[in-house]
């Protein structure tokens, strides 16, 4: 069966700070065999483009020539609706953290509503830090033997894709009746880091933080905070005019 009217509607894979060429080049691969297109590169170490990556991407050289290469996970992810984060340990982040199965559901759920969902993953070395993550929606991990837990990063996006073309292929049927799409919109990182940028400065501005420290920890929470919340749109909009009232009020007082 061919899937080719459907590819919209799978997600997008990010990789940040990616380091070995050829692991981008496998990746790429895996993303044609299972219909993925869209792939966006963090700073990749050895620059781009890359001679391992063609190497290793055999058939999938169009998924490589259309890579987008960022400076940011926030600038790649800028109209992402709905972000996973691939981390292979607990954090202290309290941030969502949901099972793959569960992650692809919301993914195909969502994709179906013609928004657009993303998978994120971090260097071969140590994976995404903290502050990576705590932009996401939610978190996965990938259960391994416990006795050998070391991924490869390639090995690793194959999961995901194969899970999800297995799962969209079993839910093929856009109209069906069964389906349900979000009523709202959910808002896009982009819409989020804009909220949480002007929340931070009129924080700042207000001297609510008495040091740097302070700032960047009370930051990080209230991001997983409100990423929690899944909020839409909408509701950024209005949490962006509550924040800009206030600020206002208290500088007429």
């Amino acid at each position: 069966m061919s899937l080719q009217k459907y590819k919209s509607h799978f997600p997008v894979i990010i990789l940040s700070k990616p380091q070995l060429g050829r692991n981008i080049g496998s990746i790429a691969r895996v993303m044609n065999n299972f219909s993925f297109q869209d792939l966006r590169i963090v700073n990749p170490r050895d620059g781009w483009p890359n001679e391992e990556a063609n190497a290793t991407a055999a058939g999938a050289k169009n998924i490589l020539d259309n890579a987008k290469i960022f400076s940011s996970i926030e600038s790649a992810s800028n109209d992402i609706n709905l972000l996973f984060s691939a981390t292979a340990r607990s954090r202290d982040l309290n941030i969502r953290e949901i099972t793959i199965n569960e992650a692809i559901k919301k993914s195909i759920s969502h994709n179906q509503d013609n928004k657009q969902s993303a998978f994120l993953f971090g260097p071969e070395n140590s994976g995404l830090s903290n502050d990576e993550i705590v932009i996401s929606d939610y978190t996965f991990s990938i259960p391994v033997n416990p006795e050998f837990t070391s991924l490869n990063l390639s090995h690793a996006v194959m999961v995901i894709c194969w899970e999800y073309y297995k799962n969209f292929y079993k839910n093929k049927n856009l109209n069906s009746k069964n389906n349900t799409n979000e009523k709202y919109q959910l808002a896009s990182i982009k819409e989020k880091e804009f909220f949480f940028s002007k929340l931070n400065q009129m924080l700042d501005k207000s001297n609510f933080f008495h040091s740097k420290e302070m700032n960047v920890s009370i930051m990080k929470n209230m991001k997983a905070l409100f990423n929690r919340s899944s909020l839409t749109s909408q509701e950024i909009n209005t949490l962006n005019g509550i924040i800009k009232s206030l600020f206002d009020h208290n500088n007429l007082t």
